[in-house]
């Protein structure tokens, strides 16, 4: 059985992903997990605790996913093609990037959960830069910007579309170099 914190985190995940961080409450989590709302503050006092819990939890595990990618993948193309279908399971669930989401809801996170976002950010952006560099690439750093840019955005809009192909549409320039 999944402990409650784990419990607590994803369905905060799923509710970010799909509604955003700012649309749902304790209460919400609380009925939908069948505990009680002093059980959630137990766990994540402040929601600023569970926003901050929840992006340093997608940080790592997209950077235990990329470093699989590395590990099984022979080529960058093929690494930034399994990146690209990771995102397309969002879409696929009716989802966006949890990441993505919040950084759209910046203004209302504490400075603490902009600092571990910008962070996550950073991580991408530094692991696709060394994809590039692997592709010989001369602007490594802003081919990378440039990808996670098209990715991030692809998603909300293949998301609307309901086209979960239009991320490959986006972002296929960048895999065929």
């Amino acid at each position: 059985m999944t402990d409650t914190r784990t419990r607590i985190l994803d369905l905060a995940e799923d509710f970010t992903q799909t509604k955003g961080f700012n649309n749902f409450s304790y209460l919400d989590l609380a009925a939908e997990i069948g505990v009680k709302n002093s059980s959630i503050h137990y766990h994540f006092k402040a929601k600023a605790d569970l926003a901050l819990a929840l992006v340093e939890r997608i940080r790592k595990t997209h950077g235990d996913a990329c470093n699989a990618f590395n590990q099984r993948l022979e080529t960058p193309q093929e690494r930034l093609g399994a990146l690209m279908d990771h995102f397309k399971g969002y879409v696929q669930n009716e989802k966006i990037c949890m990441c993505g989401m919040m950084a759209a809801e910046f203004e209302t996170v504490s400075p603490e959960v902009r600092t571990a976002l910008a962070l996550y950010f950073r991580d991408m952006r530094e692991w696709l830069a060394e994809q590039f560099t692997q592709m010989n690439d001369p602007n490594p750093g802003d081919r990378a910007l440039q990808f996670l840019s098209s990715l991030e955005g692809s998603v909300l809009l293949a998301r609307l579309e309901a086209d979960p192909a239009m991320i490959n549409r986006a972002l296929d320039g960048f895999v065929s170099r």
